[in-house]
């Protein structure tokens, strides 16, 4: 069943109107009908089954018939720590990342970031990086969107990280000594996953994040590019703690 998010409070018998973004592609694209019905969320957690009762023009107008849990979030609570990366790469990274469970996504800059971004432009950017998990979460099936943070210094999200103790932090890195099979089981932790950007950590920021506890982590013979990286082990760790099997 298509899918549409409203970013204000749902309740069951409630008349809401799509914004126009949603309702030009549901009434030009899913060519829509009075008495059609799909799911609206508003990133609570719950589907709501909503039906179209009045088309007017670019205007769409439904009621929200019912309200039903969302069961697609993963077990394992993930923060991705994503160095910063091109446009069309980082928006990938945060569609495939959305879809695969992440619950946090803090960008980061580090040495060999090749964006760096003023205080207007990171404003605009969180704004569209929002609006692409949304749609992944439409598309998806799942009802809580991941939250994406303000991009901050690599040595301030690693200090960041240390706040939580109960944390199973891991970097990957192509001379890395740990595989996913010396992992430690997990033990009611969270997990945070450090990045690189195109040109890799250096290595001192390699060495940095083991000072702060991370695992450095080699994943496979191949040095994967930095949109690969996260989709490969993210992958993973739902298969291995998560929901995916």
């Amino acid at each position: 069943m298509n899918r549409f998010y409203h970013p204000e409070r749902l309740e069951i018998n409630q008349n809401i109107y799509l914004d126009d973004t949603s309702a030009h592609h549901a009434l030009q694209v899913m060519r829509v009908k009075t008495n059609d019905r799909f799911i609206v969320f508003n990133g609570d957690g719950f589907d709501y089954l909503a039906e179209v009762i009045e088309i007017e023009k670019r205007k769409l107008k439904l009621h929200v018939l019912s309200r039903s849990i969302n069961a697609t979030e993963s077990p394992v609570k993930v923060t991705l720590v994503q160095s910063l990366s091109s446009n069309e790469k980082m928006d990938w990274i945060i569609q495939k990342a959305t879809e695969l469970g992440v619950n946090h996504i803090l960008p980061i800059y580090s040495t060999r970031s090749i964006i760096k971004l003023d205080t207007a432009r990171a404003e605009k950017k969180l704004m569209h990086w929002q609006q692409v998990a949304v749609s992944a979460c439409e598309q998806s099936g799942r009802a809580k969107i991941p939250e994406i943070h303000q991009p901050i210094s690599l040595i301030k999200a690693l200090q960041l990280s240390m706040l939580n103790k109960n944390t199973l932090k891991i970097i990957l890195a192509p001379n890395g000594s740990a595989s996913f099979e010396s992992l430690p089981p997990l033990n009611h932790q969270d997990i945070v996953l450090l990045i690189g950007p195109e040109g890799g950590f250096s290595e001192e920021e390699i060495t940095l994040a083991r000072n702060h506890l991370y695992i450095a982590l080699k994943l496979g013979p191949r040095v994967l590019r930095t949109e690969t990286a996260p989709l490969s082990i993210l992958s993973i760790i739902q298969y291995r703690y998560g929901d995916l099997s």
